[in-house]
């Protein structure tokens, strides 16, 4: 599984010091910290010496670096869990999930939070109680920035994701004998009217762009039903977030990629949910990856839903194709989704 990144820093004491200083400093801070407070406070009269002036300035300015030293870290920490949220949970943060309210009685892992809109808000607002630290908790709640600076790094890491994918894409779909040369500019106005491609994104090459598209299934050119999502290109996918592209070459030494910074030792349903949206995107002429491609108009936000969906409900199919990528990936057996919380035990697939 992949473990939240934590240096069991107290960041709730750190925020509350950030923003109840004044009070803080009244009960807790000793007399030298009070001697600080009342300089910095002080304003030098016009007349005063040049070197109380200069002393005021250096003690407000020290006293300011400590304050946004104290707030860079809990900034940090909670970029960092917003990364790890986008890799191994969700390409998009749901609306309206923020700010949020203490933790639902609800398991996200159970098929009850896909019922209704509400119940989809209630098993997202879970979710984040479990993978991202209890020493974030309160910040979750109350910290103002949260919102935006989790957001905003979940929106820059799927693009980093899409990215990386994007750069050994014509490795990755190498096995299907599909032109290399295809992959080397997302827009290539070749991809539009490509046979090759389109018999991998649509029926008979026809209509709509389906989200049971043939490239998604272990054979393209014989879809059943039980072989969903056990395409070789979506373990291939997985296998660079995890261990770089690297792995595509059979080499193992090298930098450290996702999936290894954060010790992943088994699937969610998230990294597949991912890979499947990137693969389909990647066989596509649409020149960024948003939530509707500007171009075919899927809805890739709508559809990675769709193969969550399908992936939480515990059936003998979804089983199978947990089962299925951790062997595959990881050389293990499945276990189902594990929270990401840094105080979770290491957990690896019996």
């Amino acid at each position: 599984m992949p473990v939240g990144n934590s240096d069991g820093e107290d960041f709730e004491a750190e925020l509350d010091t950030v923003s109840d200083a004044e009070t803080s400093d009244a009960e807790h801070s000793s007399d030298d910290d009070l001697d600080v407070l009342r300089t910095v406070l002080s304003v030098p009269q016009p007349d005063a010496p040049m070197h109380e002036v200069h002393k005021a300035l250096k003690t407000t300015q020290q006293a300011r670096n400590r304050t946004l030293k104290k707030t860079s870290v809990l900034d940090t920490k909670i970029i960092t869990q917003g990364k790890t949220y986008a890799l191994f949970y969700h390409f998009w943060v749901i609306p309206g999930v923020f700010p949020t309210t203490p933790q639902p009685d609800v398991d996200p892992c159970s098929p009850t939070p896909w019922t209704s809109p509400e119940a989809k808000l209630n098993g997202a607002m879970a979710e984040l109680y479990q993978c991202v630290p209890k020493d974030l908790h309160k910040s979750m709640e109350k910290y103002t920035p949260f919102d935006s600076l989790f957001c905003a790094a979940v929106s820059a890491e799927r693009s980093n994701i899409v990215h990386a994918i994007k750069g050994c894409a014509g490795i990755i779909f190498s096995m299907l004998k599909l032109d290399p040369l295809l992959f080397t500019s997302q827009t290539d106005i070749r991809k539009r009217d490509n046979k090759d491609l389109l018999d991998l994104l649509k029926k008979k090459r026809e209509g709509d762009y389906i989200r049971l598209a043939p490239v998604l299934f272990a054979r393209p050119d014989a879809m059943t039903a039980n072989e969903f999502l056990k395409s070789p290109v979506l373990i291939k996918i997985v296998s660079v977030e995890m261990y770089g592209k690297k792995i595509l070459s059979g080499k193992v030494k090298g930098q450290k990629a996702r999936g290894q910074r954060c010790n992943a030792q088994c699937v969610t349903e998230g990294l597949i949910a991912g890979a499947a949206v990137m693969a389909r995107f990647l066989l596509t002429h649409d020149p960024e990856f948003t939530a509707i491609g500007a171009e075919t108009k899927i809805n890739y936000q709508a559809d990675y839903d769709f193969y969550l969906e399908r992936l939480f409900k515990c059936t003998p199919w979804a089983c199978s194709i947990m089962n299925y990528f951790n062997e595959e990936v990881f050389n293990v057996t499945s276990q189902s989704r594990v929270p990401l919380a840094n105080d979770s035990p290491i957990v690896s697939p019996p």
